[in-house]
């Protein structure tokens, strides 16, 4: 890869929501540091996450960033000077939800609003509509941030029209159904946001970069169709200096947040390039993309490369890139934890394979040097025992690492049987395994820790996980070795996101499938968007799905069911030298495991 092309793409954390400001949405340490992290990470561009321009009406749900009143302009400095010593720009993107908000996250417990009444959105509240009076206000409220940004010393403003917030309600014809002057035909519904650029340009001036964010297209009846969307691009070509592009909103979040293939956005971002003068920008899981998008920027086909939750995963991805390091970047496996489970619960986002995400200073603290080198012994080359192993190794100590099966992953290898994320999957057990050995910790596979000599070591970490219980077909055995049971018919029996996973893996090799769950759902451990995600897969399989029902007992069953704790050499831990960790120890699934593992031996 060549260094200059990839820092003129300016890759950038496109916005990626993280919840990091304090309660009143000013900037602190932590949001300073998760940014500062990524800067110094060889990104070119950052575009700050949506940035609340109506703190009373129109913020996300959490912790966001806050930009509606001058005495937010000292955290704000702050921020853009701990980015600019790390020798990157930074944007700031204004930002109002509209109707894309809950009763519940306003102010005064208000209604959110919108441009036509009524038309609820995935987040269930119905809005009021917006009176005509009140819209020169509005615009100003995207003026005036602009203007602080500016005194902030940001490079450049983004405005958020994409993904169902305000300015894309006013655009798209299914929730603008006004009969004035701001609804009707394209030219009426664009005419909210073009106000909204030209007053944002008069606070800003003719030569600082105004950039807008746009879905293209709304997939589903009544939407913003593509041809309209790119008809408003060329009404802003002439006013703007970018176009960050994107599609759907949060009624079609699978559009907006992509579990599927890598890349699956771009075609919008192409569509775009071809009918307008101004540099486009294109997002949707591109680090999985990275020699295919250097050609693409080379000829011309896109101008930036926008990098979003991949940056939760790895900050550090474009400089192991320019370095010729590309099998070790951290890629993100786009479960949207980060998303569904955390963000979309007002809580500050996670990452499943990055325990240092929002603790940047407190992890780089970890991986300072041991001051005194010990001998640690893992046991368990699951998630949790790798992130062990690699964290003591990289402060000096000496490690061994052992594991009874004969390859490393644990029940990576399960949870990457099924087709959705087995590419991912695999891509991350081949990381942990290139890893340990750049690190040098020493990995014994076929080891029993049981047959180990513990007495030479100075801290022994148990991550050998959990157990099913005895009855029936386990599913993890099942997919981890790939190991059909009897039959064409098989039931698996289980409440859990593993459950899952198994159904669509046994119908994906032609077994006729049924999934019964005990409660009232099915897939209850994992998030919203991937149980969604899931549960459509399982349809086009044929598999059946039947909740509330009894266990079917059964030798040839697949259990997929709550397990229990490892207990392998329970009687030797003793909370110091010996410890549990890993999902042993807390529970849960990886998030649990990669957490547990890397502050373990943060503490040896």
């Amino acid at each position: 890869h060549d260094s200059s092309l990839l820092a003129r793409s300016g890759a950038s954390p496109s916005a990626r929501a993280v919840q990091f400001a304090t309660t009143w949405g000013e900037v602190d340490q932590r949001l300073i540091e998760y940014h500062r992290a990524r800067a110094r990470g060889g990104i070119g561009l950052i575009i700050t996450e949506n940035t609340s321009v109506d703190w009373e009406l129109g913020r996300t749900v959490g912790n966001p960033m806050r930009i509606d009143h001058d005495r937010f302009r000292a955290g704000l400095t702050d921020l853009v000077e701990a980015v600019h010593n790390e020798g990157a720009k930074i944007a700031v993107q204004l930002h109002h939800t509209g109707r894309q908000n809950s009763q519940g996250n306003t102010e005064r417990n208000e209604p959110p609003i919108a441009p036509t009444a009524g038309i609820t959105s995935a987040f269930g509240t119905p809005p009021r509509a917006i009176e005509e009076s009140e819209i020169p206000g509005l615009i100003d409220l995207y003026a005036q941030g602009a203007r602080r940004a500016v005194a902030a010393g940001f490079d450049a403003v983004e405005l958020h029209g994409a993904h169902g917030y305000l300015l894309s309600q006013f655009l798209s014809p299914k929730t603008n159904r006004r009969t004035d002057d701001w609804g009707g035909p394209l030219e009426n519904r664009a005419r909210f946001a073009l106000e909204v650029v030209k007053a944002v340009r008069e606070q800003v001036g003719p030569d600082f970069p105004v950039l807008y964010r746009l879905s293209l297209e709304e997939p589903y009846e009544g939407g913003l169709s593509t041809e309209d969307g790119l008809a408003f691009c060329e009404l802003l070509d002439p006013l703007v200096d970018a176009l960050d592009i994107t599609g759907g909103n949060y009624d079609t979040a699978m559009t907006l947040l992509p579990m599927v293939a890598p890349g699956s956005l771009l075609p919008y971002a192409r569509a775009v390039k071809e009918r307008v003068t101004v540099p486009v920008i294109g997002v949707g899981r591109l680090t999985w993309l990275l020699d295919d998008l250097q050609k693409a920027v080379g000829n011309g086909e896109l101008d930036f490369v926008s990098l979003g939750r991949s940056q939760l995963a790895d900050p550090d991805t474009v400089a192991k890139t320019r370095r010729g390091e590309v099998g070790r970047v951290r890629r993100c496996l786009a479960v949207n934890e980060c998303v569904s489970r955390w963000m979309f619960n007002g809580q500050r986002t996670q990452c499943v394979i990055n325990p240092g995400l929002g603790q940047e200073k407190r992890a780089a603290d970890a991986r300072r040097p041991a001051p005194v080198r010990k001998r640690v012994l893992v046991a368990g080359a699951g998630p949790a025992g790798c992130e062990a192993a690699l964290l003591a190794a990289e402060r000096g100590h000496d490690v061994v690492l052992v594991e009874r099966d004969d390859r490393v992953g644990g029940q990576l290898h399960a949870w990457g049987a099924a087709s959705p994320f087995r590419a991912e999957i695999a891509n991350l057990i081949g990381f942990y395994t290139d890893e340990l050995t750049l690190a040098g910790v020493e990995v014994r596979l076929g080891t029993d820790v049981a047959d180990v000599d513990r007495a030479g070591f100075d801290h022994v970490l148990l991550a050998t996980g959990t157990v099913a219980g005895d009855e029936g077909v386990d599913a993890v055995a099942m997919l981890a070795s790939g190991a059909l049971p009897e039959g064409d018919e098989v039931t698996v029996f289980g409440e859990t996101e593993t459950a899952m996973f198994a159904a669509l893996w046994l119908a994906e090799q032609g077994r006729r499938t049924t999934l019964v769950s005990p409660l009232d759902a099915v897939g209850v451990d994992t998030n919203d968007m991937q149980n969604g995600h899931l549960a459509g897969l399982l349809e086009e399989h044929g598999v059946t799905v039947a909740t509330g029902v009894a266990d079917p007992g059964g030798a040839t069953t697949v259990r997929a069911t709550g397990r229990t704790p490892s207990r392998v050499l329970a009687d030797a831990v003793d909370g110091e030298r010996v410890r549990e960790i890993g999902t042993r120890a807390r529970g849960g699934r990886m998030y649990e495991a990669t957490q547990s593992g890397f502050w373990a031996a943060a503490e040896i």
